[in-house]
Parts: C-alpha cells; sequence; structure tokens
C-alpha cells in the first residue's frame, strides 16, 4: 500500500513539474525487498515485465497515470 501511495504522490509532483506528461509507476516487492521505478509513457515502449508468471515470489503493480488533459 506504500508503494501505490508513494506513486500517486510522486505523479502528482511530476505533474506539478511542467507540461502533465504520463507516467507508469512500477512498484515489485517480495518477502525481503520493495522496488519502485517510473518512466514517462511513450508511445511504442513497455518497461515493465511482460511476463510476470516467472516472478511467482513477487508482487508487482503497474499504475499508469495519466493526467485529465492527455
Amino acid at each position: 500500500m506504500h508503494g501505490v501511495a508513494f506513486a500517486l504522490e510522486f505523479s502528482r509532483l511530476v505533474y506539478a513539474l511542467g507540461p502533465p506528461n504520463p507516467v507508469r509507476c512500477i512498484v515489485g516487492a517480495n518477502e525481503t525487498n520493495a522496488t519502485f521505478r517510473f518512466h514517462q509513457i511513450r508511445p511504442g515502449e513497455s518497461w515493465d515485465m511482460p511476463d510476470l508468471d516467472k516472478y511467482h515470489l513477487d508482487r508487482t503493480v503497474v499504475a499508469d497515470i495519466t493526467p485529465a488533459t492527455a
């Protein structure tokens, strides 16, 4: 839950910097650690893990956050 809350707050701060751009936040966690990654969403690019089945011990949340004007 902390990772998702951080992703939402992070996207709010990104949009305050300049022209709003869509952002993808990826939170991955397992029993010992967590990873937060982010990038600007661009057509034709995908930075998330396409084969999530091989990460059976991890829990992954991908949140695409787009501004209302995008």
